[in-house]
């Protein structure tokens, strides 16, 4: 009896090709599973050295990650960009890369520099808030200055008792700057005509001062104040806010007839500060309908939140003729 064993041989042969081919699929899928390290080619802050209120941009590229984020509140970002900062006091932001098995971070810093120079703020009383007036161009952290109110006839600290707080007015509120305002909380608790010496600090000096009569309210009335800015109407300061723009209407009147022309020129609020849920400095009053009347024609502009007047200025048209009024 014979036996073939060509028949073994050739199958023997086709089990090895078989699995070299098994085996070479296996290590291209393996290389193929296997996650790449996210690289954070730059991470840079231009410039790194900063005087306060002034800009630094971060600038980054990032490659092979699945997500970037950058701290101290800038979040989620893309693989390349930039972002502009107004740091307030020496920071370090930190870039973390994340891929689906491995994390990379990276870091710079940006150093803020305060003057040397003592600040001296200006600021006087202004119906029932006090408004700064001058700040000598000292650029000051805002979260470092307090106010201490000290009662003219008694002596008597009465900072708590009044309430005082700086509020936004110059559409900076980390910087303290000309605009901001010292607005007080608790005024009705106190008699009309009491008088008390407002005193700002900063790093422990006082830094300015000035005399505060209380008119008796209107407290907490919203006050915003408009002015003409080429062919807008801009908000330049609000008191008592923030505001829902949705509860904020316009009503132009003609300065000549009386007549209520808030329709005929198409008088609306636009967004000018990137929130256009709250009213707030920089958002304007627009007219689209300006060229359907004659140069020179004027409105005052009634701004209203909740059928209540919180500011109002007098606009004249100025067709094609670009002024910025003094």
């Amino acid at each position: 009896m014979r036996i073939n064993f060509g028949g073994f041989r050739e199958m023997r042969k086709q089990i090895a090709i078989i699995g070299t081919t098994l085996l070479f699929c296996m290590i291209i899928i393996s290389g193929c599973s296997e996650q790449k390290n996210p690289v954070i080619s730059s991470f840079e802050a231009i410039p790194d050295e900063i005087e306060l209120g002034q800009e630094s941009q971060l600038r980054w590229n990032v490659v092979d990650a699945t997500s970037i984020t950058i701290d101290n509140g800038i979040g989620n970002v893309n693989l390349t960009g930039n972002k502009t900062i107004t740091p307030i006091e020496t920071t370090t932001y930190t870039m973390t890369a994340k891929s689906a098995s491995n994390t990379v971070t990276a870091s710079v810093q940006i150093i803020v520099i305060e003057s040397s120079e003592k600040p001296n703020i200006s600021m006087a009383q202004s119906e029932f808030y006090i408004e700064i007036s001058d700040t000598n161009n000292s650029r000051l952290n805002q979260s470092r200055v307090f106010i201490i109110a000290i009662n003219e006839n008694t002596g008597e600290n009465q900072t708590s008792a009044l309430g005082p707080s700086i509020t936004d007015g110059d559409g900076n509120p980390k910087i303290l700057g000309v605009g901001d305002a010292i607005t007080f909380r608790n005024l009705s608790d106190f008699q009309v005509g009491e008088l008390w010496t407002i005193q700002m600090f900063y790093k422990g000096e006082m830094i300015g001062q000035c005399i505060f009569k209380n008119p008796k309210g209107p407290y907490d009335t919203p006050i915003v104040h408009i002015i003409q800015s080429r062919s807008s109407v801009t908000i330049i300061r609000i008191i008592n806010g923030p505001l829902e723009q949705t509860s904020c209407s316009v009503v132009a009147i003609n300065t000549t007839s009386g007549t209520n022309q808030t329709n005929a020129i198409g008088a609306t609020i636009v967004d000018g500060d990137n929130n256009p849920t709250l009213l707030g400095i920089g958002d304007q009053i627009i007219f689209k309908n300006l060229d359907n009347f004659q140069i020179g024609d004027q409105w005052t502009i009634h701004l209203l939140y909740q059928e209540d007047i919180i500011g109002q200025c007098s606009f004249t048209n100025q067709g094609s003729i670009i002024l910025i009024p003094t």
